[in-house]
């Protein structure tokens, strides 16, 4: 009796998937280590960028022929010299176009073959930054993207207001079919040449209702992929003071970003429940108005031209004193 060979398998075994999480703008290394065999070359590539590569390293140098063109300034090897079999790879100023499934591969002298020993699942946050602006001023939400020779596509967007968005920009041109109405005649590139990658935006006359976290989307043609920053922007209150004498008319100003008003009231904090004035449907409505009021107040204009939704107040005494606040729907 002779043995018969009746079946040959190639086991290969899968390294460790590890997950690396960052910020964007931070510095990462993508550990890969392979001590026990003699390393002769290293290939790290990027899943959905293949066959493309963001380093080989070959006989104590760096073969650029088929690299990534995104990868060209941002990569290196942790140690040039292959130390104790460490390939790790720095990956510097991270954002999050560098999201994705790293693989490093080596090539070593006793098996005459590539390996893979390191696969890696890296997610960057997004940029995030919280914004205070003034009422009824222009205020820039910053954003950059990390190439400006090749951007390709710009979305600015608001999370509660999609699928409609501020700003589309493709191809050198605006495009304007789903622009949200009240972003109309109000958003701006601050550079139409994007110098240095700059695709921020201009935002004019801002009001509380523009308060919201706003998304800017990058498309970039070298690397086919989306870098993503996030802005929290809030609008403070214009406060003024006002002094009056006994016995006076006064006006307290009051202006809305836009004509489509259906109801408006002038509060007082220390009122509790009750109004100083409610209009609605271009008529008062006094049920909750306070007793002191009535009377005594009125719109200075009552069609609201321009948005001006200003407060007379008549015969004002020292009990009128506090803190009014205008509010509108």
């Amino acid at each position: 009796r002779t043995w018969k060979t009746i079946s040959i398998i190639n086991l290969s075994v899968s390294p460790d998937q590890k997950v690396i999480a960052t910020k964007s703008g931070q510095n990462v290394i993508l550990p890969c280590q392979n001590p026990a065999n003699k390393i002769k070359a290293v290939r790290w590539s990027r899943v959905d960028l293949e066959p493309e590569y963001l380093i080989f390293y070959r006989a104590e140098q760096f073969l650029p022929n088929n690299q990534n063109e995104s990868s060209k300034h941002p990569v290196a090897l942790h140690e040039r010299q292959i130390k104790d079999g460490d390939v790790s790879l720095i990956l510097n100023n991270v954002n999050t176009a560098d999201n994705g499934t790293y693989v490093c591969r080596v090539f070593t002298e006793e098996t005459r073959s590539w390996k893979s020993i390191s696969v890696i699942d890296l997610n960057v946050d997004p940029d995030q930054r919280n914004i205070t602006a003034e009422s009824r001023k222009s205020v820039i939400l910053p954003c950059r993207a990390p190439n400006n020779k090749k951007i390709k596509f710009i979305h600015w967007s608001r999370a509660d207001l999609e699928p409609e968005y501020l700003l589309v920009y493709r191809n050198g041109q605006y495009l304007l079919d789903n622009q949200h109405p009240s972003f109309k005649n109000r958003v701006d590139l601050q550079d139409l040449q994007m110098k240095g990658g700059d695709v921020s935006l201009i935002l004019k006359n801002v009001n509380t209702a523009d308060d919201g976290t706003y998304q800017c989307r990058v498309f970039m043609e070298e690397t086919r992929s989306w870098k993503l920053s996030i802005i929290n922007l809030n609008t403070s209150l214009n406060v003024k003071n006002v002094t009056a004498e006994s016995g006076q008319n006064i006006t307290l100003t009051c202006r809305a970003p836009n004509n489509s008003i259906d109801v408006l009231e002038w509060s007082r904090a220390d009122l509790d429940t009750e109004n100083v004035l409610l209009y609605r449907d271009e008529q008062f409505v006094p049920d909750n108005q306070h007793p002191s009021f009535k009377n005594r107040v009125d719109l200075q204009d009552r069609q609201m031209k321009d948005g001006d939704v200003s407060l007379i107040l008549k015969d004002v005494t020292k009990n009128d004193a506090g803190t009014y606040e205008c509010h509108v729907f």
